[in-house]
Formats: C-alpha cells, structure tokens, sequence
C-alpha cells in the first residue's frame, strides 16, 4: 500500500485512541539502513504544526535502531510545547535514542512484537591504531571486572599497564567521549522520566528505570520485551486486541514500503534489471595461435573484434526510502536515488 491507503488505518487508530498521531519510522533495511538524526526535526515540526486546533494529546508511532540522542530529547520538547500528554506506540523494534523518546512518553503502547532497548551509548571513534572503534563506557569497565575478578589479577602496576594497553588501542580522548556520552545517556533518560514521573518521590523510581536501561543488559542490541518493560516500571498500556491489530497492520504496510525483508545489494538490482542479460549472455572464445600473433592476418582479425564487439550497457537506476515521518494529514519522505554502472570483466 502507498500513504494513501494507509490514511484510514491511521484514522481508526486517532478514533480509538482520541488523539492524533504522527508516524516516525527510520529504515532498518540492510544495505540501506538509516538512523535518528536531526534531518527529521523539520518535518516533526511541520507534523505538529498540522496538528488539530485545541490538541490535548498525540501519539508517536515509532520504529528506529537509533541514531542521535538528541534528536530523541528534541522531539519530545517539541512534542510537550503543544500537549499535555504524549503516548509512544512501538510495533516493532525501538532502540537506543527511539527508546529514549519512549522513556518520555506517559504511555507506551508496546505491541506484543515490539521491543525497546537498552540506552547505553554506543560511540564509533576514529581513534586507535587498527582503525574505527564502536565501543560503550560499559565495554571497558567489563574489561577491567574481568582483569580484576575473573583474571584476579589485583596488583595496581598491572592493573594500570593493562589500562594503558586500552587507552592505546582505542584512544585515550575516546574513553574520554564514550565516558561523558554514558552520562549524557543517563542524564537524557532520567530527564525524559521526570517530564512525567515528577518530585522527588518518584526518584528512586526514575534512578531505577535509568540504571536497569543503561546498566542492567550485556548487549546494546538487547531485546527488551513488553513483559521486562513492564517489570522495570515502565507506563506500558493494557493490551487491546483491537487497537494492536490496527497498529500492526500500518507498521506492515510500512515495512513493505521500506522492503526491509529485502537487502540492498547493487549486484541483486543489476541482476534483476533488463540488463542482466545482456551482461550474462555467451560469449564465443577465439583462438589464434601464438605464432600468428605477429602476422597481418591476426592484426586483421584483431582490427574486427575491436569493431565488431562492442556492447552498450545501460545504467540501472536504483530508489529505497530511508525515513518517513507522515500522519493522517500530510507525509513527508526521504528518498535516495542513483543509478548503477556495470560493464563485465574478463
């Protein structure tokens, strides 16, 4: 389906949930995957300004591996200058930064599919002498538990060599960024908390939700289930067959407008295109003698390949969506468009 056939799911969504919505869904699709970033905040904007007059509430339908943290904290700002009450709806997966714009929510209509993710932050930094590191604060204190606890290695000159080995294999500014980028993680998700659990009696609530999603998972890409959400405190809505049914049936309409069971391959789009075959069809082998390599015959021969063997192959063009932000009432995309050049090789 197209936006336009998915208009009146959104609509039975609004009815049943009084208040509009606004989808936000980045691609997941491999080889043309796309992450939270602020290219989208124009676009929330312009959703918001179309919202109904007198709004009280909204929803936010999102789907995203993540991306910028603050693109989480500034949707949510956004959100809040305009109503009172802000419900997330995840139908599939929601992690790091869509998580964080989760943990803002005062609902969470979790669908028995969906899942959030720890909001440890992950850094990709230049630094070390084997090229890019990905790595979390969390990595290296796990490093230096193991060193201490597993390893029992407790003598301090070690402990510090085997610290020195770490700052030089990933850098030691990027400690210093992954260190303050942990902070940033905890302090955006005990702030997002607050803007719903406020005073001082729900801290030991919020410090709780902030320590289990920053802390208690050993992977970044850790499902977290609608059953865990609820266990760690989160506002998780009841279940409602009706309503997960509808939202369901938008998020896999979208998943097929983004093919994100469908890897991008440049190889795969050349060879489902109409020049495959003109770039697989036989080619007759000619065989000349060495000896005659040097007579004009062969020159002569030679003269007639170069003329008579030249194939045109057309560029393929190629199109996937990265992002969509869209509602009942407008929708907005992000495209990329390019064409593939091939030519085949002896």
């Amino acid at each position: 389906m197209s936006w336009a056939e998915r208009i009146p799911i959104y609509e039975k969504i609004e009815q049943k949930r009084e208040r509009p919505l606004i989808v936000y869904v980045t691609s997941k699709r491999d080889g043309a995957s796309s992450l939270m970033a602020t290219d989208a905040i124009p676009k929330i904007i312009k959703q918001l300004d179309g919202l109904p007059p007198n709004s009280k509430a909204l929803d936010l339908l999102i789907s995203s591996y993540g991306g910028d943290p603050m693109v989480a904290w500034r949707i949510i700002t956004l959100i809040k200058e305009r109503v009172k009450e802000i419900g997330v709806i995840i139908p599939h997966s929601a992690y790091s930064a869509a998580t964080l714009v989760a943990l803002g929510a005062n609902v969470i209509v979790l669908h028995p599919n969906g899942h959030l993710g720890p909001v440890d932050i992950q850094v990709t930094t230049p630094f070390g002498e084997r090229g890019p590191k990905r790595f979390s604060t969390e990595d290296i204190s796990a490093f230096l538990e193991f060193v201490r606890e597993d390893l029992r290695i407790t003598d301090q000159e070690h402990i510090r060599m085997l610290f020195e080995v770490t700052c030089k294999e990933v850098g030691s500014l990027g400690i210093g960024f992954t260190s303050r980028s942990s902070k940033l993680a905890a302090d955006l998700a005990e702030r997002l908390l607050e803007l719903h659990m406020e005073g001082d009696e729900n801290r030991p609530k919020r410090r709780t939700i902030v320590e289990n999603m920053t802390r208690k998972f050993q992977s970044h890409a850790y499902p977290v289930s609608r059953t865990e959400a609820i266990e760690i405190g989160l506002p998780i809505a009841a279940h409602d067959t009706d309503l997960e049914r509808m939202i369901w049936e938008s998020w896999t309409d979208l998943e097929g407008e983004l093919k994100e069971s469908i890897p991008f391959d440049p190889i795969l789009e050349l060879m489902n295109s109409s020049e495959a075959q003109t770039l697989l069809s036989p080619v007759p082998q000619l065989d000349i003698p060495m000896c005659a390599t040097a007579s004009a015959s062969y020159q002569n021969t030679v003269t007639e390949i170069k003329a008579n063997s030249q194939t045109t192959v057309k560029p393929v063009d190629f199109e996937f969506t990265y992002t969509v932000v869209e509602s009942s009432r407008s929708a907005q995309a992000q495209v990329a468009k390019g064409k593939i050049l091939a030519c085949r090789n002896p």
